[in-house]
């Protein structure tokens, strides 16, 4: 039975997409977001994984169709909306960490909290706790390891308690270590933080992840059995 928009943390139909007249990158792609979902897109390096997170995320528009957050319809926001959605309803991962250097762990952590204009020292302790981080606090992206950072940017993720987190093969520079420590964090965020993923992956197996699976080919989206 399908959902309706308020059952619904993303709520994405008939999305298509295509860059300066070129071939569609996405072909009228259906995707139903559940609260607490994991979520697996898994499909070949150009299949348009990328494509499909910047649209539920907010970063990109649809060529047509319409993307849903929390019920509320984002496709034709304009910007200065669409970055108020992007600050405190959707949590973004990507494949390398985008910390940012001249800051330390913990001002990493807290910069959504700061831009947001919300207290910070409670929730960023907190999420350096859970996530095993306090001890790296006073440190700067460079004098941690690539895992120990993709953790970092999994818990400045959470910093303002999205409905959501998109992440965009956040385990591919990662060892087979570093990969499953970050997807437990993953599972810690959904299930301590109460926050849905949708995980794009080239993978179609990603080890420690218990999703609902996809696969993305040729633009278009199907559900594995």
């Amino acid at each position: 039975m399908d959902r309706t928009m308020a059952e619904l943390v993303v709520r994405a139909r008939d999305l298509w997409k295509s860059y300066d007249g070129r071939a569609d990158v996405l072909c009228g792609v259906d995707l139903d977001v559940a609260a607490l979902e994991a979520i697996l897109v898994f499909g070949p390096n150009g299949s348009g994984k990328t494509t499909l997170l910047s649209l539920l995320g907010g970063l990109d528009v649809p060529s047509r169709g319409s993307v849903a957050i929390g019920g509320k319809e984002i496709s034709r926001l304009k910007e200065s909306d669409l970055a108020k959605i992007r600050l405190h309803d959707v949590g973004f991962v990507f494949q390398t960490h985008n910390l940012i250097d001249d800051l330390t762990v913990e001002e990493n952590v807290a910069l959504p909290l700061r831009l947001a204009r919300k207290p910070a020292d409670a929730r960023v302790a907190d999420l350096l706790a859970a996530f095993q981080l306090t001890r790296l606090a006073t440190r700067r992206p460079k004098e941690i390891s690539v895992g120990e950072a993709q953790r970092v940017a999994v818990a400045r993720a959470l910093a303002n308690g999205p409905k959501v987190i998109l992440a965009d093969e956040p385990t591919a520079a990662l060892d087979g270590k570093g990969s499953a420590a970050v997807l437990a964090a993953f599972e810690l965020a959904r299930t301590s933080f109460r926050t849905a993923l949708v995980v794009a992956s080239h993978d179609a197996a990603v080890p420690g992840l218990a999703a609902t699976a996809y696969h993305l080919e040729n633009g278009t989206l199907s559900r594995r059995a």
